[in-house]
């Protein structure tokens, strides 16, 4: 498919870029609305897949940056995190580059929607006032942060709501320090991936220069919004996510296997 280029290109690209990152601050699943659209643009998949994720990782460091403005910051945490994610997101990322994920979205929106349903059941044990957040790092949760690293290098859709279920279950986090977590943990897994991605060719730098100058603005305004409304308001606003993210990508899979 040739590339739809045209002086809107990159206008639309920038406000998808502020829809998306918005929602990935909240809860996850934006790159459902971003992948489509590059891949609509004239990108392949795999293109497509390597070009959103510059648009992640600065969508990302503008949530940590508006998350520690308001005092949430867990920089020991993120790094038991990261580093068995960063190791997973390069193998993830070298699978990526060479293949389709044709094969790969009926068990990703299984997965998601698994996660979108947990959120009925809430967010497991919170951390009291006062309390020293804390996560897990036996053998169970290092294979984890490694499988959560993995797939977000991978595919990376729909990664936010699966860290969000992970997270508030491996340690003693509240919805925000959870949420903020997430984000410094997409920051260093999502580095990595960009690497992978740029080594092989696999990323339309103008078209991802364009779609994260929007992730910069809803990174932010997403990570202040969820601050100033609430937990309720945020474990709804992950539930409707999760819900979307798994019915758009159920319909995908159907009408790609219907072909």
């Amino acid at each position: 498919m040739a590339p739809h280029w045209g002086p809107w290109t990159y206008p639309v690209l920038f406000l998808a870029g502020v829809v998306v990152a918005f929602i990935n601050s909240v809860s996850g699943g934006g790159s459902i609305l971003s992948l489509p659209l590059l891949i609509f643009l004239g990108l392949p998949s795999a293109t497509a897949n390597g070009t959103n994720r510059l648009g992640i990782l600065l969508g990302s460091l503008s949530s940590l940056l508006a998350f520690r403005s308001q005092g949430i910051f867990l920089p020991r945490l993120a790094l038991r995190v990261g580093g068995p994610a960063m190791v997973g997101a390069l193998a993830g990322s070298l699978i990526a580059v060479h293949l389709s994920d044709r094969m790969f979205n009926p068990i990703l929106a299984c997965v998601v929607l698994f996660v979108a349903a947990m959120t009925f059941r809430g967010h497991g044990a919170q951390a009291d006032a006062g309390q020293t957040p804390a996560m897990r790092g036996d053998a169970l949760a290092i294979l984890a942060y490694l499988g959560i690293g993995f797939y977000g290098g991978f595919i990376q859709a729909g990664s936010g709501l699966i860290m969000i279920f992970a997270f508030t279950r491996l340690g003693n986090l509240d919805i925000f320090r959870a949420n903020a977590l997430k984000v410094s943990n997409t920051l260093l897994f999502i580095a990595v991936s960009l690497a992978a991605f740029a080594a092989a060719g696999r990323i339309d730098w103008p078209m991802a220069a364009a779609l994260a100058g929007g992730n910069l603005a809803g990174g932010w305004l997403g990570s202040v919004t969820q601050l100033k409304r609430g937990e309720k308001w945020v474990n709804r606003f992950v539930l409707c996510s999760g819900l979307g993210v798994a019915a758009k990508l159920l319909w995908d899979s159907w009408v790609s296997w219907a072909r």
